[in-house]
């Protein structure tokens, strides 16, 4: 039987600013001691590694913060020291990048480094929406840099954000028409939330609209937001695949169908996440995905071992250079709770869940999700329909046991 795969993300928390809608795990220190954090990401992956044997590297994501401001030295030796794991040659190896550090020298480095795949935060093509984003870029800026990018990468997705300030059913649409005129293969489209892993105290969007502040569109506009978006994306022939993804035929992001399909992923980095699942496994790892002195061993008969590293660079770089695991928070996922989230997360997509799976009481309600237009089965799978993926969330907690 093949072993089943696992991803690597590598978190880079460096951005030249922080924008006021980001929760994620991200500094805006300086200077960047982009060899420091490579060495110590290489250090950390060699030590969590073993405890992913015997399951196959599949793709490497490195995300951030923007880490398309590390230099192609050192993400070339992230790329290698993965390969080293078993990443295969033709493996999908993904980029994260502001359009305003995308040079056409750049985006060669980023290429022979390993780099086949880009993902562009553009946000919007539209002047006012870029402005209250807070972003530094402009609209033809974003297209520029998709250019250029197109020309070295075989691969580039964007990012399109709706639901913010100044947007409306018309600024998406022109969004997602002016996507698909570029030479795009995908795009991920999500709605302005405000709300996150950190406090909203550190979330300036979050705190101005908790005080009344900032208004943004109510849920019926961010509706029609996403329907004129879908819709213009549709007609290019970008499907949608995942409740907030688009692709064409064939360049789905095979990293995030993992986090979808319910595979592990090795976190590595400042502020990374990762998560080892049971299933698929053959024997338990001896020192656990945590490497050498892991206080929480294996992941529960059924279940799932995840854990965070610390979010600042300092805690991280700490206890990665004292050979310990810079693990800031552990979660042993039970076998109930492993259900109900490959559940939700397998909904996502529109391959669905294999119907199978469902016990006589969740099929019987998955009968009166299809009745109800919120569900589709056939050819053996539970599927979401465009209105149930809509309302996901919601229509996946009444699969829950």
């Amino acid at each position: 039987m093949p072993a089943r795969p696992y991803g690597v993300y590598v978190h880079f928390p460096w951005c030249t600013f922080r924008c006021p809608y980001c929760d994620f795990a991200v500094t805006t220190a300086s200077p960047i001691p982009g060899d420091r954090y490579a060495r110590a990401v290489v250090d950390e992956l060699r030590r969590r590694a073993p405890g992913f044997a015997p399951l196959a590297c599949s793709t490497l994501y490195i995300g951030g913060g923007t880490p398309s401001l590390w230099e192609p030295e050192p993400l070339a030796r992230i790329v290698a020291e993965v390969r080293a794991l078993g990443l295969p040659d033709r493996a999908e190896v993904t980029l994260e990048a502001n359009p305003e550090s995308v040079t056409a020298a750049r985006a060669d480095a980023w290429r022979r480094a390993g780099v086949n795949r880009l993902s562009i935060g553009v946000q919007s093509f539209d002047a006012a929406v870029l402005r209250k984003l807070g972003r530094r870029h402009g609209p033809d800026e974003a297209e520029r840099a998709v250019r250029v990018a197109a020309r070295a990468l075989p691969n580039v997705s964007i990012d399109l954000i709706y639901g913010g300030r100044q947007s409306s059913p018309e600024t998406a649409r022109a969004d997602a028409a002016r996507a698909a005129s570029l030479p795009v293969t995908h795009v991920s489209a999500y709605a302005l939330t405000l709300e996150g892993e950190v406090l909203a105290e550190e979330v300036p969007f979050a705190r101005l609209a908790r005080e009344g502040k900032l208004v943004f569109p109510d849920d019926e506009a961010v509706l029609a937001q996403a329907e004129a978006l879908r819709v213009e994306l549709a007609r290019a022939g970008l499907r949608r695949y995942e409740v907030s993804n688009f692709a064409l035929p064939g360049f789905e992001s095979r990293h995030n169908l993992l986090y979808w399909r319910s595979e592990s992923y090795l976190g590595v980095g400042a502020g990374a996440v990762g998560c080892l699942h049971a299933a698929g496994r053959a024997t338990a790892p001896a020192a656990g995905p945590l490497g050498a002195g892991d206080p929480g061993g294996t992941a529960p008969e059924g279940g799932a071992l995840r854990w965070s590293n610390h979010r600042g660079v300092a805690g991280w770089l700490a206890d990665v250079d004292a050979g310990r695991p810079p693990t800031a928070e552990e979660d042993l996922v039970d076998a109930a709770q492993s259900r109900n989230e490959r559940l939700m997360l397998a909904l996502r997509t529109t391959e669905g869940l294999a119907a199978a799976l469902l016990s006589p009481a969740q099929a019987a309600e998955a009968g009166r999700l299809v009745q109800a237009g919120l569900a589709s089965l056939g050819r053996g799978r539970l599927a979401l329909t465009p209105r149930g993926l809509d309302v996901h969330s919601a229509v996946a907690e009444r699969l829950f046991e």
